[in-house]
């Protein structure tokens, strides 16, 4: 592993951690902060295996198409999230920023896991599946 890839994981997982802090001072785990959490797990899970599943079968087909799935990736998750936050918003039974910051440590673990399978690519130690 290259020393810019451990800075990267490094730094992600310096953000997982602010994000729990976070968490702790902002969330009421409430029935409205409960059903946010389940939210955020529920979205950041489908959006790590959907996204190591895209991103795998991407790096396959060379780095240019890699690069278009991911930021193409990044654009759905953004519109996702936001909208879900203003979904979220306006029902009194989900609290918004449990979700948001309960998905935004999995989107972080995301990051780690496309960070790893591109790194992996480049330095040709083996197929990133």
């Amino acid at each position: 592993m290259t020393k810019t890839t451990q800075a990267g994981l490094i730094v992600l997982v310096a953000l997982m951690a602010m994000l729990v802090v976070a968490f702790t001072w902002f969330v009421t785990l409430d029935d409205a902060g409960k059903a946010g959490v389940v939210w955020g797990v529920g979205l950041g899970l489908v959006n790590l295996a959907v996204g190591w599943w895209v991103t795998t079968r991407a790096l396959r087909h060379g780095m240019k198409s890699a690069m278009i799935t991911l930021l193409g990736g990044f654009f759905v998750r953004l519109v996702v999230v936001a909208t879900l936050i203003l979904v979220f918003h306006r029902i009194d039974g989900i609290s918004e920023i449990a979700f948001a910051l309960t998905f935004m440590v999995f989107f972080f673990a995301y990051l780690a896991v496309e960070v790893i399978l591109v790194e992996r690519t480049l330095n040709g130690n083996g197929r990133a599946a």
